[in-house]
């Protein structure tokens, strides 16, 4: 052991150069201890360069070239500042068992504090929901029931009435002020942070179990469902025809698979976009996208098919109330059967709006009504009255009006009246 003596600079307390012990210098490396004041140096040096030491602030480590960590055991490591990782080439984290990753404070998964949170905004929540008129309804998830104060229109819609102020709307400020110090109370529980972020310049690919299982997901039988066809006329009734059409069946075969399960969970927002090479999802299985707000789907071209490889697709758009269609041009329908039961409420709106059955007839109940001209080419077979308004003409322009005129008689007599009063043209009429 050597020593390399210093010059004292200052006496007692003062000094500041001690002096530099070399505990090991070989030709391998060195041990060095430095016990100037503040600096209190350990530090152990290879000839390769890699350094490895501490001082009275830091601990440091230098490896020129590969460093390599191998533990039997557990492994736990704490900072209790900020923590600073960078990799300048591949980076790869290979756990054989879970992978985890927290952000927030403990606090979120040991205590309720974000249901606290929600509790306390909740009727900050209900102001906002009732809008700035009291026009009433019941709130999508919660089923509050808000007041309606004023009046409906003549017909009893909400549109074209009148209504006062939404008191709650009137109070809302003031209602911030009381909440804002319970919130803020709330928040400073949480702590600071609690955010994770994932960017990358290039790509990013999540994926879950080897490969992905195509078991069948539903059974599709394609005379299973007994509908409407068409309606032929047995004068003078109207009888319906029915046929078999698609039925499928979902079946769970894939929910005890072991792996191969995305969850994503969102509070509040789940967002997403891309660019112009757009989304796509695929699935072998059922897909399924429910909301209790608005859906919105909406494109330069929106595409619904149902179709499957044996051509027994099926597409259904159901509504508990309404479905309204509306297009700045035309709306157009085309099947070999277009049957439709109008038991609520189904509205078309468009300058152009055509049906085409090629097979079979269109079939609408219980009432069709019709603003404009009618054209049909072909026989009109009517099992009811025909009330007019107007005059009903047969043969066109220089026809025989039907609201007065005479048929022949079977003797050769003219015989007057009404056209309630008249024998048919034809015995099959």
């Amino acid at each position: 052991m050597s020593s390399i003596d210093k010059k004292i600079q200052a006496d007692g307390e003062h000094s500041k150069e001690r002096g530099v012990t070399v505990a090991v210098n070989t030709q391998a490396g060195a041990l060095v201890f430095d016990d100037n004041t503040a600096e209190e140096r350990v530090q152990l040096t290879h000839t390769s360069g890699w350094t490895q030491g501490a001082n009275r602030s830091t601990s440091f480590k230098f490896s020129p070239n590969n460093d390599q960590e191998q533990v039997l055991g557990d492994k736990y490591s704490t900072t209790k500042g900020d923590s600073y990782s960078q990799t300048q080439g591949m980076c790869e984290v290979r756990p054989f068992g879970d992978f985890t990753l927290i952000a927030g404070s403990e606090k979120f998964f040991t205590e309720p504090i974000a249901d606290n949170w929600i509790e306390a905004q909740k009727d900050l929540a209900v102001a906002k929901t009732g809008g700035e008129l009291a026009i009433g309804g019941v709130g999508n998830n919660t089923n509050i029931a808000f007041p309606k104060i004023g009046e409906s229109s003549s017909i009893g819609t909400v549109e074209g009435g009148s209504f006062q102020s939404n008191p709650a709307q009137e109070n809302i400020q003031d209602l911030l002020e009381k909440k804002g110090g319970e919130l803020a109370a709330i928040e400073k529980e949480m702590g600071v942070g609690g955010s994770a972020k994932i960017m990358a310049a290039k790509h990013i690919h999540l994926h879950a179990g080897p490969k992905p299982i195509i078991n069948d997901s539903g059974l599709i039988v394609a005379n299973g469902r007994a509908v409407n066809n068409h309606i032929d006329f047995v004068r003078p009734n109207a009888v319906k025809n029915s046929t078999g059409t698609t039925l499928y069946e979902s079946k769970d075969t894939s929910s005890a698979v072991p792996f191969g399960d995305i969850s994503l969970v969102a509070g509040t927002k789940l967002i997403g976009e891309a660019g112009s090479g757009g989304i796509n999802f695929k699935s072998s299985g059922n897909s399924s996208f429910t909301s209790t707000g608005r859906t919105t789907i909406g494109g330069a071209e929106v595409a619904i098919g149902g179709s499957t490889s044996s051509n027994v697709g099926r597409v259904s758009i159901q509504a508990d109330k309404d479905v309204f269609i509306q297009s700045q041009d035309m709306i157009g329908l085309n099947a070999d059967t277009i049957f439709t039961d109008m038991n609520q409420s189904f509205a078309v709106s468009a300058p152009k709006f055509t049906t085409e059955a090629t097979n079979c007839t269109t079939f609408i109940t219980p009432i069709t009504l019709f603003t404009g001209d009618v054209h049909i080419i072909g026989d009109l077979f009517v099992e009811g009255c025909i009330l007019a308004n107007g005059d009903i003409t047969a043969g066109g322009a220089g026809g025989v009006s039907l609201l007065k005129h005479t048929h022949p008689q079977n003797n050769g007599n003219d015989a007057g009246g009404d056209v309630n009063s008249q024998k048919p043209d034809r015995e099959d009429a």
